[in-house]
Formats: structure tokens, sequence, C-alpha cells
């Protein structure tokens, strides 16, 4: 009987859950891509957005040390 586990969410919700055009466009998505539900959605755009800002900050850097941000 160990410790038991704390799962965490792997996506953030949007600061507007409610918004119109924000539904249709997810809805579109999901459709688009065959996505089951807005979950996998918010996963997908947290994912890339953790990407986009590991790319911006890595564009100040020197070029060595931008290198070893890029391959982690």
């Amino acid at each position: 009987m160990g410790d038991p586990r704390r799962f965490r969410k792997k996506y953030e919700n949007p600061f507007k859950p409610w918004d119109r055009e924000l539904l249709y466009e997810d809805l579109k998505l999901i459709g688009e891509y065959g996505l089951k539900n807005k979950r996998e959605l918010r996963r997908v755009a947290t994912i890339l957005r953790k990407i986009r800002d590991v790319a911006r900050r890595s564009f100040g850097l020197p070029e060595d040390e931008r290198r070893k941000v890029v391959a982690e």
C-alpha cells in the first residue's frame, strides 16, 4: 500500500470557455482532425503552446546554447 498517485491534468482550459466563436472553432477542429472530445483538443493546444514558447525563448540565445535547448 504505497502512496496514492496524484494525476495531473495534461491540458489547460481556455480563459473564456463559453465564447461562441471559440466553441464553433473547436467544433470545426474536432471534426476536421477526428478528435474524440474537447479534452484531446486542449491537450494538443497546450503541447503546441509549450513548443512555441521554447522556440521563442531560444531565438534570443547564442547559437551553441540554442542547439542544446532545441535538442532537449
